[in-house]
C-alpha cells in the first residue's frame, strides 16, 4: 500500500512538474511582496499573457509533432499591420477583422508547412527564411508607421471585462480546455503525438502524414491569428515592431511546460504552466525588492530563456539531424542569438 502510494505520488509530481515549479516560483516571490498573491495581481498576470498562451496553443501542436516554427512573431507583425491597413482604408466591422486575422494566420502557417512538405526539409529551416520574408513585407506594407483607429468594440477583445474578469482571460481558458480535450480525446490528437513520436511509424500505421501536417498548420494558424488580434486589441495600435520576439517566449514556455523538442510528448496544461512561469518571473522581477537587488542586470526573463534554450540545445540539434538537417548547429544559433 505504501509502495503504491509512493508510486502514485511520484507519478503525480512527474506529470505535473511544471505546475509544481510554478508554485515554487510564486511562493518565492510572494515573500518579498505582500500583494503578490492578490486576486488583482493574478488577474493582471493572466490578462497580460493571454495572447501568449493563445499563441502557444497553436505552436504546441507544431512542437508535439516534432517541428519548430520560428516565424510566429513575424506572422503576428504582418497580421497586425494588415488589420491596421484594413481599418485605415476600409473601416470594416469587427467580425471582418476577426475573420481576416484568423485567415491570414492560417495562410501563413500553411505556407510554411507546405514548403516544408514539398521541399522535404524541416519546418525549422523553412521558418528561418519565411520569418525574414514576413518581416520585410510587414515593414513595406506599414511603411514603418504606427497604424491606429481600431474601434472600442474591437479593443474589447483584450481590454474588455465581463464582470470583474477580463474577457481575454475567459476566452483563453475556454480555448485551453477545448484544445486539451481535442488533443487527448480525439483521433487527430493521437495522430499529432504519433507524428512527433515517429513519423515513419505513423505512416506505416496508416496515418496520412501530409494531411495531418496540413491540419496542424491550420490549427496553429488559427491560434496565431487569434493571438495577433488579441495583441493588437490590447495595444490599441498596429506596427511592425509589435510581435517579433514572441516566438522565443512561446517556445521557452512550451519547453518549460514539458513538451519535448523532439515531439511526441507533452500536455497543454503544462504549457500553460510554463508560460505562467515566464510571466511570474517577469512580473516578480518588476515588483519585488529581490528583483532590484539581484536581477536588475540582465533581466531574469531573458536569463531563463537562455538557460532553457541552452539546456535544450543538444536536443534541438539532434532533432534537426534526425529530420534531415545537416546544419543543425547553424539553425540553433539563430534560435538563441547572442
Amino acid at each position: 500500500m505504501n509502495v503504491n502510494m509512493k508510486d502514485r505520488l511520484v507519478r503525480l509530481v512527474r506529470n505535473n512538474m511544471p505546475w509544481f515549479i510554478l508554485l515554487v516560483v510564486a511562493v518565492i516571490f510572494s515573500f518579498s511582496s505582500s500583494n503578490f498573491f492578490s486576486l488583482q495581481n493574478i488577474i493582471n498576470i493572466l490578462n497580460q499573457n493571454a495572447y501568449v498562451i493563445v499563441c502557444s496553443i497553436g505552436i504546441t501542436f507544431i512542437m508535439m509533432a516534432g517541428q519548430i516554427d520560428l516565424s510566429v512573431g513575424y506572422q503576428m507583425s504582418l497580421i497586425g499591420v494588415s488589420l491596421g491597413i484594413l481599418v485605415k482604408y476600409f473601416d470594416p466591422p469587427v467580425w471582418v477583422l476577426l475573420l481576416a486575422g484568423i485567415l491570414m494566420g492560417v495562410v501563413l502557417c500553411e505556407l510554411n508547412m507546405i514548403l516544408a512538405v514539398k521541399l522535404r526539409i524541416t519546418l525549422l529551416m523553412v521558418t528561418v527564411s519565411t520569418s525574414m520574408l514576413y518581416q520585410g513585407i510587414s515593414y513595406t506594407v506599414s511603411g514603418s508607421k504606427t497604424l491606429s483607429g481600431f474601434s472600442d468594440s474591437f479593443k474589447f477583445i483584450s481590454q474588455g471585462y465581463i464582470g470583474s474578469i477580463p474577457f481575454a482571460v475567459i476566452l483563453t481558458l475556454v480555448l485551453v480546455v477545448i484544445m486539451s480535450i481535442f488533443l487527448t480525446k480525439t483521433y487527430w490528437g493521437t495522430y499529432i503525438y504519433a507524428l512527433g513520436g515517429n513519423e515513419d511509424a505513423a505512416r506505416l500505421a496508416g496515418i496520412s502524414v501530409t494531411a495531418a501536417k496540413m491540419m496542424i498548420g491550420a490549427i496553429a494558424g488559427i491560434f496565431v491569428g487569434l493571438s495577433s488580434i488579441m495583441l493588437v486589441a490590447r495595444v490599441g495600435t498596429a506596427q511592425s515592431g509589435v510581435g517579433p520576439g514572441t516566438e522565443f517566449t512561446v517556445i521557452t514556455g512550451i519547453l518549460l511546460g514539458g513538451v519535448s523538442a523532439r515531439g511526441g510528448e507533452g500536455r497543454l496544461s503544462g504549457v500553460v504552466a510554463g508560460i505562467l512561469i515566464m510571466a511570474i518571473l517577469g512580473n516578480g522581477t518588476q515588483n519585488t525588492a529581490i528583483a532590484i537587488a539581484i536581477f536588475s542586470i540582465p533581466s531574469i526573463a531573458r536569463m531563463v530563456r537562455g538557460i532553457v534554450m541552452a539546456n535544450k540545445g543538444a536536443e534541438y540539434i539532434q532533432a534537426c539531424r534526425v529530420m534531415g538537417a545537416s546544419n543543425g548547429r547553424i539553425i540553433f544559433t539563430h534560435i538563441v542569438p547572442n
